[in-house]
């Protein structure tokens, strides 16, 4: 992969989740810009600037994506320069941990016109009440959602052959780790590859299928999926390897796939087994009792049609909020001296030895 790109947090029953101190600790990085500053003052603009330069370097990037929308961006890692730059506002705030050391503020807010924006202060409160509201709503329907869901797959549940499960865990685990890496434990880092945004479900899980293994999970509608990546994550672990947990969005603590960058291969949860490019397929569907099942077809149904209707009233509720931040970055760029802060950006880039690497990043 040349590229990475993940959620670092999310939309979920539980409401705004995060794994965001997963992306780069400080004590493991050189530099970390934590960027600072309203909507619209600029921070996913110089984040996609900075990562233009970068791949014009060919240096590996992992973007990080807002979970609200997609297309913006709230954060970029460059591994090879341990260089971290992240969005350290509202939701997910983020403060230095070694100030001045690591981490360095980047306050774009220095650069609004306080007067031009004050004459908007009632409609961006305004905004601001509505959206809050929206967002409240969102989630109270992500999760009723996850109520319904998480009825259906304990029905699936209870028709689980308990020993083959086990036997397919070992057989997996056998094959993963007949030989330790070594003696030290691996490490875990903890994000989503899919999420609930303003434009839709979105899913970046098919980009770790380029140059990288690919096993599959089959039974993304029981929890014994993720209890299959419980016991591999616990293994590699063990055995030495570091693990990327990527979680469903709906329920943020449960395990959705597995990426073990060592042995290039993402562990994929799937509805089906037809998939090409899946290389190995684990079949949770072919351990269940189905006849047992049918007789709950009709509840599955209703509750998959209900499950439907709640996921689609959030969607269109994370929606309408993007129209109003659309509103409030209209509001703050208007007031905002984009030359100035991109002059202020380079001059921090500069002072930390930065420029060979993305000379020219604002120009």
């Amino acid at each position: 992969m040349k590229e990475k790109h993940v959620f670092a947090g999310n939309n979920t029953s539980e409401g705004f989740f995060s794994y965001f101190e997963h992306l780069l600790k400080p004590e493991e990085a050189d530099h970390i810009y934590i960027l600072k500053g309203g909507p619209g003052t600029g921070k996913n603009y110089f984040m996609k600037k900075i990562a233009e330069k970068m791949a014009e370097n060919n240096l590996f990037i992992e973007y990080i994506h807002c979970s609200s929308d997609d297309l913006s961006l709230d954060g970029l890692v460059i591994p090879e320069l341990k260089l971290f730059f992240v969005d350290g506002t509202d939701p997910h705030i983020i403060e230095p941990v070694l100030p001045g050391a690591v981490d360095e503020i980047i306050n774009l807010g220095a650069f609004l016109d306080l007067h031009k924006l004050n004459k908007h202060k009632n409609a961006i409160i305004e905004t601001n009440k509505a959206k809050s509201n929206l967002y409240k709503s969102a989630y109270r329907y992500l999760r009723a959602a996850g109520i319904i869901y998480d009825e259906i797959s304990s029905i699936y549940d209870l028709y689980v052959d308990v020993d083959k499960f086990g036997k397919m865990c070992e057989k997996a685990v056998t094959m993963l780790f007949a030989q330790p890496k070594g003696k030290k434990s691996g490490k875990v880092r903890k994000m989503f590859t899919e999420s609930f945004t303003a434009n839709g479900y979105v899913s970046f899980t098919d980009l770790f299928f380029e140059d990288n293994e690919v096993w599959a999970i089959v039974g993304s509608d029981t929890n014994y999926s993720s209890l299959f990546l419980d016991r591999i994550l616990k293994e590699a672990i063990k055995n030495g390897y570091d693990a990327e947990c990527y979680y469903r969005p709906l329920s943020p603590k449960k395990l959705q796939h597995i990426y073990l960058p060592e042995k290039k291969l993402i562990i994929v949860t799937a509805e089906s087994p037809i998939n090409e490019k899946y290389d190995k397929i684990f079949d949770i569907h072919g351990i269940m009792d189905v006849d047992r099942i049918k007789t709950h077809i009709s509840e599955i149904e209703r509750n998959l049609h209900l499950y439907g209707m709640l996921i689609n009233n959030a969607l269109d509720k994370l929606s309408e909020t993007k129209k109003l931040h659309d509103i409030l970055e209209v509001i703050y760029s208007n007031s905002m001296d984009f030359d100035a802060a991109g002059e202020m950006l380079k001059k921090c880039l500069n002072r930390h030895s930065l420029q060979s690497a993305i000379a020219g990043i604002l120009s």
